[in-house]
């Protein structure tokens, strides 16, 4: 019905169409590198938006489990009763001003304040098992650590029992060592304090300020007597004086030191933004 020339010009449209322009060619292999050059920019924005996001969630869980152990650690530390604690047989009873010491009727043996967060069944699941003078027991650095705390004067007592390996200069212990136990002492009154009501609602207290004046020499080996009074608390202040000695009078150092409660609203709701003081 068409004619010769209309047949030839039909087959090359069909053929024009079938056979795709070198442009278009070009365009379509443009569109997959622009598909993945998307995705990467939408990839690296939601990391940016997630990062943020994840580390401020982790900040809550810090404190929230922080609350949690100060909060179990208070319900524990009024219904604890440490006498199931303490081990029966230890070579310092055997000493007279030790025996003299923990017999008195209104003196209690108690743990140290590191073994009071760590044995706790909360504390135990955020708190790491890395408290210094455990490690120093288990290591023999430390052969007995004990407290004591006295309800009538409110004093608290720590009897150390040292090993040989814990000298500065030979043969005698390191002054770091005896600032640690008397920063420990101070720490052991401060939880006792808090127990008994005396500190009124504030948190626990933590080290301000702490100073030590050595007086001796303390001979590797020895067993040493340090006890912490307080001296005075002002609102969130503590400020209290140590003595460390051989039990039978001979003052190796003194010491004073101000610790510091943190404020309520920041141990509860300090990890919100705008709420810490």
């Amino acid at each position: 019905m068409f004619g010769k020339g209309f047949s030839q010009a039909l087959r090359a449209f069909q053929h024009h169409a079938h056979c795709p322009h070198p442009l278009r060619q070009a365009n379509r292999a443009k569109q997959p590198q622009l598909h993945n050059t998307c995705s990467t920019a939408a990839a690296a924005g939601a990391a940016a938006a997630v990062g943020p996001l994840i580390e401020a969630t982790k900040n809550v869980a810090l404190r929230v489990g922080s609350a949690m152990v100060l909060g179990g650690g208070a319900v524990m530390a009024w219904s604890q009763n440490p006498a199931n604690e303490m081990e029966k047989s230890l070579s310092t009873s055997s000493v007279p001003w030790v025996q003299q010491l923990s017999q008195q009727e209104q003196v209690e043996e108690m743990l140290n304040p590191g073994q009071m967060l760590r044995k706790h069944p909360v504390g135990k699941l955020i708190v790491d098992q890395d408290h210094l003078f455990d490690t120093m027991v288990q290591s023999g650095q430390i052969q007995e650590f004990r407290c004591f705390y006295d309800y009538a004067t409110k004093q608290f007592h720590s009897v150390v029992q040292l090993g040989k390996d814990v000298c500065g200069f030979p043969q005698t212990v390191h002054g770091g060592l005896t600032a640690a136990i008397v920063d420990e002492t101070f720490g052991g009154l401060g939880v006792c304090l808090w127990k008994s009501g005396a500190l009124g609602m504030r948190p626990p207290a933590y080290t301000a300020r702490l100073e030590v004046d050595y007086k001796k020499k303390i001979p590797a080996g020895s067993l040493i007597l340090c006890t912490t009074h307080l001296e005075k608390v002002e609102d969130r202040k503590i400020w209290m004086t140590a003595e460390v000695s051989n039990g039978d009078g001979v003052v190796y150092a003194t010491g004073k030191a101000l610790f510091v409660a943190p404020k309520l609203q920041n141990v509860f709701f300090g990890w919100i933004p705008g709420m810490r003081r």
